[in-house]
């Protein structure tokens, strides 16, 4: 009866101390709110078809909007965004040309890679050469923050995770992404590389 007594007069003690512990809350490594105006380039799949860019950019400027609440503006995809330009990669050049014809401060960047991809059979799925139900993938988005003052890398992440997805198909040994076709599995794998890709831009809670 004792044994029970002291462990419950423990258990309320540890809860007392966690209720009384103190935390203070850092500010984001990255202030987007001090950039002035942002826009952003749909990200540009790298060794994908389908709609993974479209995907993957909104994934990402939804987790920029919840991070810090800054409004951005989207500029489209990136063969666009330079064709209207007169330019064909995003250099120094480019990024001071993209401000004054955009009136940005800064402009995000990036590309979506897809690795790996290792077919998972399934003998209740109708499988063909150019289809198949489910998949496991290496896949890697990498974003850069660049000033449209000086051309500068104001700051880049990359993120890669290995994921279970659905619905996808090949041309030609490329795999084809159809994100429209309610893909649960690709959000989950886009959500959680994104929310890892934006992690500078979020408050954490230290404790003291």
């Amino acid at each position: 009866m004792k044994t029970k007594h002291v462990a419950f007069i423990l258990a309320l003690a540890a809860v007392a101390a966690c209720s009384s512990a103190k935390y203070v809350v850092d500010p984001p490594a990255v202030d987007l709110t001090a950039m002035g105006t942002i826009g952003l380039v749909m990200l540009n799949a790298d060794n994908a078809k389908g709609d993974l860019d479209a995907a993957a950019t909104q994934h990402f400027l939804q987790r920029v909007n919840a991070a810090q609440g800054v409004p951005v503006i989207e500029l489209g995809p990136s063969a666009s965004v330079l064709a209207d330009l007169g330019k064909t990669a995003f250099d120094r050049d480019a990024a001071l040309a993209l401000g004054q014809k955009q009136e940005l401060d800064a402009f995000f960047t990036g590309e979506v890679q897809v690795t790996k991809v290792k077919p998972q059979v399934d003998v209740l799925a109708p499988l063909n050469g150019s289809l198949f139900a489910r998949a496991t993938v290496d896949m890697s988005i990498k974003v850069r923050l660049v000033s449209c003052k000086n051309g500068a890398t104001l700051w880049t992440r990359s993120v890669t995770r290995e994921g279970t997805v659905g619905s996808v198909g090949l041309d030609g040994g490329v795999p084809v992404f159809t994100a429209r076709d309610k893909n649960e599995a690709l959000d989950e794998l886009l959500r959680e590389i994104t929310y890892q890709l934006t992690w500078d831009f979020r408050s954490t809670r230290r404790r003291l």
